[in-house]
């Protein structure tokens, strides 16, 4: 085992809000078969279940396992145990961080870790990622690819039985011909100059920094369906627990937007495939939330709301604008039962009921055979005061820069012509806008 895997220091996350500890015991779940992962240099606990062939996780001398897996139908004789003690069939399983091929044993993750770390230092290979992947976003070290899963079968199902190892209601494993996959890496700046110290002697630095294979890594990833008949842009994502709480599922969310085209004709206005799970809820109402704040803030769903606090300034006459929730959806290509469900989440709604009188269908038929004289019926709008959008940003300590930036994308997704009329309209912090 190279030493630049400090299993015994290594990350350890089963956190206290991990789904593995909060999923009611009401639930069948098939009892996690895999204790704990190596992702190259970071060893972390697994959440739930993943379909890893028998020949791994069971054995039942898992020494004979070999390291290259088999073919996808030999993949798919893996068998679900949801019987027994509840203890994991395999304490450890090792996955590479550039192919996530498998193995139980350390000497053989050892072996094809240096095949990778050779062909690093010889320019053979770049990105822990398949040669055909293709960069649609690239920002301050952070790039996501686009992946076939068509094309690339095999690493495609690696990541997903990676994937599901935190993921309780992922389904797609072995048929991925009909996703495209979109992973999330970084990559570290290069060095500086190596800082001297005493007589000339260079300071020495960990293995890690120095190790070429870790100067790109996977943080995680999300799938879609090349064809959704919901008009899904997201299938399922997941960043890997190690790199967790750092806005980087909030950066998929918003490339997954942006790769719709929801903007351009022919785009489509969706969201994630639903029903979500209850982490996955959370993640997406605090997405919406802040996507509806930087509209309201900016008039753009992307934009920079930075100004909004900058300048303070007010008009004399703030600033109304009516619009339906439908209008929303399609200024922020977010769908309309999503955008109520983030209101609703923000609470920053004021109700104000209003009667129009409206004709009932006897009357406007010329039969009125019941009597019905003309019912009233009460329209609700809905007030959102921009001021209150700011006390919510800084209530819940919400950034409203957006998590990606347009400058970011690259070849059919790249920023063309940049609009800037109507900024000077989000100056106003002050003003009301209605929704009706």
């Amino acid at each position: 085992m190279p030493s630049a895997v400090p299993i015994e220091n290594a990350t350890s996350v089963l956190q206290e809000g991990s789904p593995h500890r909060s999923r009611r015991v009401s639930l069948r779940v098939l009892n996690r078969n895999i204790g704990r992962v190596v992702l190259g240099n970071l060893a972390f606990d697994t959440w739930y279940y993943s379909p890893y062939p028998d020949n791994i996780v069971l054995g039942p001398d898992t020494s004979t396992a070999k390291y290259t897996p088999g073919s996808a139908a030999d993949l798919r004789q893996a068998t679900a145990h949801a019987d027994g003690a509840g203890q994991p069939q395999c304490e450890r399983l090792y996955v590479c961080p550039c192919c996530f091929l498998y193995t139980p044993k350390e000497h053989d993750f050892a072996q094809h870790l240096a095949i990778h770390r050779t062909r690093r230092e010889q320019g053979l290979e770049t990105q822990p990622l398949p040669e055909s992947a293709v960069k649609v976003y690239e920002w301050e070290g952070h790039a996501v690819w686009e992946i076939d899963g068509e094309r690339e079968k095999l690493y495609c199902q690696n990541l997903s039985l990676f994937g599901k190892l935190f993921l309780e209601q992922k389904s797609v494993f072995f048929d991925t011909s009909g996703f495209k996959y979109y992973v999330l890496t970084y990559t570290k700046p290069e060095p500086s100059i190596p800082v001297t110290k005493g007589r000339g002697r260079k300071r020495s630095s960990s293995v890690l920094e120095d190790d070429v294979l870790y100067q790109s890594q996977v943080l995680g990833f999300f799938s879609k369906e090349n064809l959704s008949w919901d008009g899904n842009n997201l299938a399922c994502i997941l960043v890997f627990p190690p790199f967790q709480h750092r806005q980087l599922g909030q950066l998929l969310m918003s490339v997954s937007y942006k790769l719709s085209g929801w903007e351009w004709e022919g785009g489509v206005i969706g969201g994630p495939e639903k029903p979500l799970s209850a982490m996955g809820r959370k993640s997406y109402l605090r997405f919406w939330s802040e996507r509806l704040a930087r509209f309201f803030m900016g008039q753009s769903a992307d934009a920079d709301a930075k100004k909004v606090f900058h300048q303070r300034k007010k008009t004399i006459h703030p600033r109304r604008e009516e619009m339906t929730v439908k209008e929303i959806g399609e200024r922020t290509g977010m769908l309309g039962e999503d955008v109520v469900a983030a209101l609703n989440e923000m609470g920053i709604l004021k109700v104000v009921p209003s009667k129009r009188k409206n004709r009932t269908s006897s009357e406007m038929n010329g039969n009125n055979a019941h009597g019905e004289a003309e019912a009233e019926q009460e329209m609700a709008t809905m007030v959102i005061n921009r001021s209150k959008v700011v006390e919510w940003a800084a209530e819940h300590n919400v950034n409203l820069t957006s998590p990606v930036r347009e400058e970011g994308f690259l070849g059919e997704w790249a920023l063309s012509d940049v609009d800037e009329s109507g900024v000077s309209d989000a100056e106003d912090a002050n003003g009301n806008g209605t929704l009706a």
